[in-house]
């Protein structure tokens, strides 16, 4: 079931304790509670703008720069953005590790508790067919070593009998029809809803917006306005854990859970 993800990392966390760094640009409220309930399954290190001492904090004026050297050098097994800046992270993501292309696959839940991973969810990110499919496998790896069989739901720009009305809808269509069968070949549970994500949420574990931009704008629909919930995005294509969240509106111990989880299952 796909109410079962969360669970599942949870146990996958707890079987062998991870030192997990997130980034504090602001200590919230939100941002303790979920370092309080992570702490039952990760050994948590504040990265950042901490005012109290201890040896699970290291304190830094530039908590971007700390927490991704910290997981490159092997201080921590894995890391969370937390509360720190999205730009200055990414971009020493990019400086230390050398990478071009990151993309991510935001786990997700509705108000009813319903749990699927969207994709692409960066407004860069799932700019073509071949891109999106390629996440769409990085995505059902993890869901299948979790043991939760993947059953992706393909989006478009509009119902199949929309086609012709105009070319921009067209090519979402023509794009959906042509992941659909390439996932389908890769041996995918997959389907194609067209624009129905009512739809799709009822049987998918994976959601693939049509791009980036619509996929961002899904993301922020149901975590600002829908009672949703955003429980962190791993990056993908980096040889390090490492498991974005927003400032706002983040389910931190989720994002601390699930860092947890990967990290042991890439030891594995």
């Amino acid at each position: 079931m796909a109410r079962d993800i969360l669970r599942k990392l949870e146990r996958c966390a707890a079987q062998s304790r991870s030192r997990v760094g997130i980034g504090v640009g602001n200590a919230n409220s939100g941002l303790m509670r979920g370092v309080a309930r992570a702490g039952r399954f990760s050994d948590v290190v504040l990265v950042g703008h901490v005012k109290r001492a201890g040896r699970d904090v290291v304190k830094t004026p530039e908590p971007e720069q700390k927490l991704v050297e910290m997981l490159v050098d092997g201080a921590i097994d894995a890391a969370v953005r937390g509360t720190i800046s999205a730009q200055k992270t990414l971009q020493h993501l990019k400086l230390q590790i050398g990478a071009r292309h990151m993309c991510r696959s935001a786990l997700l839940s509705t108000a009813a508790g319903k749990q699927f991973f969207l994709l692409p969810v960066g407004i860069d990110e799932g700019t073509s067919t071949i891109a999106r499919a390629h996440l769409v496998t990085e995505t059902a790896q993890l869901l299948t070593a979790l043991n939760v069989r993947p059953k992706v739901g393909v989006l478009s720009g509009g119902r199949s009998e929309d086609k012709g009305r105009t070319e921009a809808v067209d090519r979402t269509l023509a794009s959906a029809e042509a992941l659909t069968e390439q996932l389908r070949s890769a041996g995918l549970d997959a389907t194609n809803y067209n624009i129905l994500i009512e739809d799709a949420t009822e049987s998918s574990n994976i959601l693939v917006a049509p791009d980036g931009v619509s996929g961002n704008l899904i993301f922020r629909t149901l975590v600002f306005l829908g009672d949703g919930k955003g429980h962190g995005a791993p990056f993908f294509g980096i040889p390090y854990t490492f498991v974005d969240t927003s400032r706002a509106g983040a389910a931190f111990g989720d994002a601390i859970i699930m860092a947890g989880a990967l990290s042991n299952l890439a030891q594995a």
